[in-house]
């Protein structure tokens, strides 16, 4: 297949972008593969798409893929950032979103679950820290960035690289490294950006906040 052009980036951000701002925003979204990272896969597949002129049923198409992508991972390894970090999540995305713009590309099954595999073997060890345990920051970054990782893993392996680790080993180490992160960096609030200072004096002013509402009183939500 072809490679995907590098200005499609600021499209793909768009697109991601949105879809994380309906969540917040408590909108309807699919859940691909969760709500904490429903931006990178199908902003990612939707945004390549539009940007490289292809038609509904090929973006359709790349998103069964995906999601078929999205079952490996399902079966091996887990989508919940509870057990596994974000890289249950955002990194899961990114593998998913990887296998299906790679497809609609040209690419054959092997070389799409091949980018699938570069793009989660980048995301291992990704931590699960929301601030004020609300999935919006650093969670938006996290998912722009999964978008770029499954991007440029599809590109690599569309130019031949070699992955080396089939998808099912990287999908049982990814499980393995998800059982060895410390409790603190998998969404308990407890670790990571969510434990800094400012994160929990945003926490702290936005609880406030939601208890003067509740009282009658005003105030305004930190973030």
């Amino acid at each position: 297949g072809m490679v995907i052009p590098g200005d499609v980036l600021n499209t793909v951000i768009l697109y991601v972008t949105a879809i994380m701002e309906v969540k917040s925003s408590m909108g309807v979204i699919v859940a691909a593969p969760t709500a904490g990272s429903c931006g990178a896969c199908p902003g990612t597949v939707l945004g390549v798409a539009d940007s490289t002129h292809k038609s509904d049923e090929e973006a359709g198409k790349a998103l069964l893929v995906a999601g078929m992508t999205g079952v490996l991972v399902a079966e091996h390894a887990t989508f919940a950032a509870e057990m596994g970090g974000c890289m249950a999540e955002c990194g899961a995305g990114s593998g998913m979103a990887a296998a299906g713009i790679a497809s609609m590309a040209g690419a054959s099954n092997e070389v799409a679950l091949g980018a699938a595999s570069l793009a989660l073997q980048n995301s291992f060890g990704m931590t699960c820290d929301p601030i004020a345990n609300r999935v919006e920051a650093p969670c938006l970054g996290k998912n722009v960035m999964a978008a770029t990782n499954a991007i440029s893993c599809a590109n690599m392996a569309l130019s031949g690289y070699r992955h080396l680790i089939p998808l099912d080993e990287v999908l049982v180490a990814m499980k393995a490294v998800g059982e060895q992160l410390p409790h603190e960096l998998r969404c308990t609030g407890k670790g990571g950006i969510s434990a800094t200072p400012t994160a929990r004096a945003i926490e702290a002013d936005m609880g406030a906040d939601i208890t003067g509402r509740k009282a009658g009183g005003g105030g305004k939500i930190a973030c």
